[in-house]
């Protein structure tokens, strides 16, 4: 049974979630942290806020095909975007992160994010990455220390994080990139960034072809499914992929 979202320390779980691998280093598998994609703590609107999680879940999601509760939600971030180790589900670290994200609890609505579907142009886009992202992000997306997180390679998100998927990512950078304002995208460059940018090495994820059992994967998942070669559903194309450092661990069923 999932913990409940009170029964840690709030604090401690705000230091876990903004230093993720040098509070977890034997969970960690990358050099990421929960607030590289959630940012400002989780706070922001448009970049996958936090507020409101704990009202949400559990629920039913499509990707694993049954119903998370939010440590549950919590640990396939553990895995696939910090390429981590899960932890348990009652353990006094996922209490701590689970009693910070239920302080973000809110009964306002989400704030609507205009989703970028748009084809992305991985040669225009590297142009433009390394004209825009390079500077803080380095000229191969191995990122900066103190400055931006990698957005490619080993130190990156593995296959396995919504992040690897195009309409995902050319969303996120339209609202939130570049991160000190200096330069506005367009829809159409946010798109052509992000197929560059997935063009990049990155871990692999175990278990992946697991994913959407009931053959129902979005349009720009970035791998084949099981489920989807069983019903003759058109396959991605395949990517660079890199050994995984840590294994997930699974409490995957």
């Amino acid at each position: 049974m999932a913990p409940a979202p009170t029964a840690g320390r709030a604090a401690r779980g705000l230091a876990l979630l903004t230093a993720f691998r040098d509070s977890l280093p034997a969970h960690s598998g990358n050099a990421l942290r929960c607030t590289s994609c959630h940012l400002d703590n989780g706070t922001r609107a448009r970049a996958m806020s936090w507020i409101g999680s704990t009202s949400r879940y559990p629920k039913f999601r499509s990707r694993p095909g049954y119903e998370e509760s939010l440590a549950r939600r919590v640990n396939e971030c553990i895995a696939r975007s910090l390429a981590g180790k899960m932890l348990p589900e009652d353990s006094p670290e996922m209490r701590d992160m689970l009693a910070y994200i239920a302080t973000l609890d809110s009964p306002a609505k989400s704030v609507a994010v205009d989703s970028v579907k748009l084809k992305g142009d991985a040669t225009r886009g590297a142009a433009d990455y390394g004209a825009t992202c390079a500077r803080c992000h380095g000229a191969a997306g191995q990122g900066v220390p103190a400055v931006a997180p990698a957005v490619g390679g080993s130190d990156s998100y593995s296959i396995g994080a919504g992040m690897a998927r195009q309409n995902t990512l050319a969303t996120f950078l339209l609202h939130n990139m570049p991160f000190d304002g200096t330069d506005t995208l367009t829809a159409q460059r946010a798109a052509d960034i992000a197929a560059y940018v997935l063009t990049l090495a990155r871990q692999d994820h175990p278990g992946k072809e697991r994913d959407w059992p009931r053959g129902d994967p979005p349009a720009d998942v970035a791998y084949a499914t099981t489920a989807a070669r069983r019903l003759g559903k058109p396959l991605p194309p395949a990517r660079a992929l890199l050994p995984r450092r840590v294994s997930p661990d699974s409490v995957l069923p």
